[in-house]
C-alpha cells in the first residue's frame, strides 16, 4: 500500500481563490536545509494559511516515493497518529483517513481526504493536491472532524539536481482552538513535517525506489 493526498491540479487553489488573503509573512527559517515558513490571513477564518518552501537535492521519483508510502506517514508528518488508505482508484489517487494529535486538553482531529498526484509532461513538475471529503466516513465521537482543508505539495525541478519543495495548506480545524495553539499549529506543522521529510529522503529505499508513473529530470 502506498500514497499521500488529493484532487486534480486545477483544484489546487479552490479554497484560496474564493477567499481574500493577505500578503505572506515569514514566520520561521532554517538555514541548514534552506527552509522558510510563511503564513497569511484568510478572510472569515480564524486560522491562517501556511506555506513552507525549501530547496532539496533529490529526484522527483524519490519525493514521489516518500509521499506514496502511506505506511511511513506517521514517521514524518507532524502530529500524525494514524494514516490509512480507505479506497484507492489507481496508483496515484486515493481516499485517505488520518488522525492528528493535539496537546491536552484540546481534542485530537481527524479527516477524510482524497489525494491525487500528477506530473506535468513538459516541466516535470509534480503536484499533490489536498482536499477534504467530510461526508465519506461517519464521524467518530472521540475526535473533532476537520471541517475543511485544502492545499498541495509542489515539487519543481531546478538546476544542479535541486528541487523546490512547497507545502501549502489552509484548514478549518473544527471546534474551537485556543489562540496560542492556532498560532503555533500553522508554523509547527510545516516546519516539523518538512524537517522530517529531509531526513526521510536520505533513506535508500526512497532513493532507489521505482515509481514508473513519475519521471526524473534527465
Amino acid at each position: 500500500m502506498r500514497l499521500f493526498i488529493i484532487v486534480l491540479l486545477s483544484t489546487l487553489f479552490t479554497f484560496s481563490s474564493h477567499a481574500k488573503t493577505s500578503e505572506w509573512e515569514l514566520e520561521k527559517e532554517e538555514e541548514d536545509i534552506n527552509l522558510k515558513i510563511f503564513t497569511r490571513q484568510v478572510e472569515n477564518s480564524d486560522l491562517k494559511e501556511f506555506k513552507g518552501e525549501m530547496m532539496v537535492k533529490t529526484t522527483m521519483k524519490t519525493l514521489a516515493a516518500l509521499l506514496l508510502d502511506d505506511q511511513a506517514a506517521t514517521q514524518w508528518m507532524h502530529l500524525c497518529e494514524k494514516f490509512e488508505i480507505v479506497e484507492r482508484t489507481d496508483e496515484l489517487n486515493a481516499v485517505i483517513y488520518f488522525i492528528n494529535g493535539a496537546p491536552w486538553p484540546v481534542s485530537d482531529r481527524d479527516a477524510v481526504i482524497q489525494s491525487s498526484m500528477t506530473q506535468d509532461p513538459e516541466s516535470l513538475v509534480v503536484t499533490v493536491a489536498i482536499n477534504t471529503l467530510d461526508d465519506r466516513l461517519p464521524k467518530d465521537d472521540d475526535y473533532v472532524r476537520i471541517a475543511r482543508m485544502s492545499g498541495f505539495w509542489l515539487f519543481e525541478p531546478k538546476e544542479a539536481g535541486q528541487v523546490l519543495v512547497t507545502y501549502q495548506i489552509h484548514a478549518n480545524p473544527g471546534g474551537g482552538l485556543p489562540t496560542w495553539l492556532a498560532n503555533s499549529v500553522v508554523v509547527d506543522t510545516p516546519y516539523g513535517t518538512m524537517t522530517q521529510m529531509v531526513e526521510m529522503l536520505k533513506l535508500e529505499k526512497y532513493q532507489q525506489a521505482s515509481v514508473p508513473m513519475i519521471k526524473n529530470v534527465q
